[in-house]
């Protein structure tokens, strides 16, 4: 029997109340749009990195006047554009001393209203002061509270000795390999007591390691969150098995407890709770098909 089928009789042996109830619980579940703001100075990649990452690019923040006196409209501005997701590319510190401190107060309130936040570097860049200074400054406090930041360090294939970067296979070759985990570490130590965990090396034009950073950047959101950015993700990406195996394993999570919420009895709930996890072509085809099935 196919997912569809079993999870449509489930459904269909529900209360009415039960019914309304699920559907209610599963579209406050996914209708949400994760707020992703996207952090670094001009020249480090940005734009192609947002879209390699997502497939579009992020919405740059140009008036930093306006968008200091209630971040939340910044965002919600995005609407409209979304599709799914909110990417907020936000100016750099560093370029203009006189604007530093306006750009501060932005970041603080900003980081407020985002969901997670990567800040990107250029691999061969060699100091990273004001960089330092944002994330003591402003982001150390919310990464103390559980909010989701990685710092990707862009651009590796550029990292000595750049010439043996393979082509063929798009990764760095031995010695290279070698200088990139000792410019993560570097970059860690740098930033004062950042988990080199935290650093992702990756390479925006050679789609290097997106998977890593991706999964890394997901990592600690709750479930719902967690579906909802993979999904919004590069096709190419959501092929990858660990990131198809988090996007799942996410999905299962929100449906399983939507349906634990509901009142009826614990043995209908196991077997509902079943199908949704023994669905494996239920869960890739994700939230719009699965709308479809129980008459949204």
């Amino acid at each position: 029997m196919s997912e569809n089928k079993e999870f449509n009789n489930w459904f269909d042996s529900l209360p009415d109340d039960a019914k309304n109830r699920l559907k209610i619980g599963l579209n406050k579940a996914f209708d949400y749009e994760p707020k992703v703001a996207i952090f670094g100075k001009t020249g480090v990649g940005k734009s192609s990195l947002t879209n390699a990452l997502f497939g579009k690019d992020a919405c740059p923040v140009h008036d930093v006047e306006a968008c200091t006196r209630d971040p939340k409209e910044v965002f919600m501005k995005l609407d409209g554009d979304s599709k799914g997701i909110k990417l907020l590319d936000v100016p750099g510190i560093g370029e203009n001393k006189s604007r530093d401190e306006e750009y501060f107060r932005l970041y603080a309130e900003i980081l407020k209203e985002a969901d997670m936040v990567l800040w990107v570097l250029k691999g061969d860049d060699r100091t990273f002061s004001s960089d330092e200074e944002f994330y003591n400054t402003c982001m150390k406090p919310y990464m103390e509270k559980g909010k989701p930041f990685v710092v990707a360090v862009n651009q590796i294939d550029k990292i000595e000795p750049f010439r043996e970067w393979d082509l063929e296979n798009r990764k760095p070759g031995p010695t290279q390999e070698g200088n990139i985990a000792k410019k993560l570490i570097y970059v860690a130590k740098q930033f004062g007591d950042l988990p080199v965990s935290k650093v992702v090396d990756v390479s925006a034009n050679e789609r290097y390691n997106l998977n890593n950073l991706i999964l890394k950047l997901v990592e600690g959101l709750p479930a719902n969150k967690k579906f909802i950015t993979i999904n919004n993700m590069d096709e190419k990406i959501q092929e990858n098995e660990k990131v198809k195996k988090e996007k799942s394993n996410a999905f299962i999570e929100v449906v399983n407890e939507v349906i634990d919420a509901l009142p009826i009895p614990d043995v209908v709930k196991k077997i509902g709770k079943a199908v949704v996890s023994g669905g494996a072509k239920l869960v890739e085809k994700g939230w719009d098909t699965f709308k479809s099935w129980i008459g949204f």
